[in-house]
C-alpha cells in the first residue's frame, strides 16, 4: 500500500472518529480522535520526505495543525472518560488544512 493510500485510510478513520464525537462531544470520543490522528502525524512525517515539492508547505501546516491539536488535547485531558470534552482552537494555532485531501 502506498503512502497515500495510507493516508487516505488514516484520514477516513479519523473523519469517522469525529463524526462520533460531534453526537456527545465526551472525552473518550475525543480520545478516539486523538488515537487516529498520531497515525496520521506519523505517516505525515514519513509523507513530506516523498510528496511533491509544491505540496510540501501543505505537509508541513498539517504537521503542525496537529502538534498543536495534541499539545492542547495533552494539556486539557480528563480522567474521567464520560465527561464533555469540547475543542477551541487556540489563538494563533494553525487550522485544520480543509484541502489537504487533494493532493493524495
Amino acid at each position: 500500500m502506498t503512502i497515500n493510500n495510507k493516508l487516505l485510510r488514516a484520514l477516513d478513520r479519523s473523519e469517522k472518529a469525529y463524526a462520533l464525537y460531534l453526537h456527545n462531544k465526551k472525552y473518550f470520543q475525543a480520545l478516539r480522535i486523538y488515537n487516529a490522528n498520531k497515525n496520521i502525524y506519523e505517516l505525515l512525517n514519513e509523507y513530506i520526505y516523498t510528496c511533491e515539492e509544491k505540496d510540501t508547505p501543505l505537509v508541513i501546516e498539517y504537521i503542525f495543525h496537529l502538534e498543536d491539536w495534541f499539545n492542547q488535547f495533552e494539556t486539557e485531558e480528563s480522567t474521567n472518560l464520560a465527561d464533555v470534552f469540547v475543542f477551541h482552537r487556540l489563538e494563533g494555532a494553525i487550522s485544520f488544512p480543509k484541502n489537504f485531501k487533494n493532493i493524495l
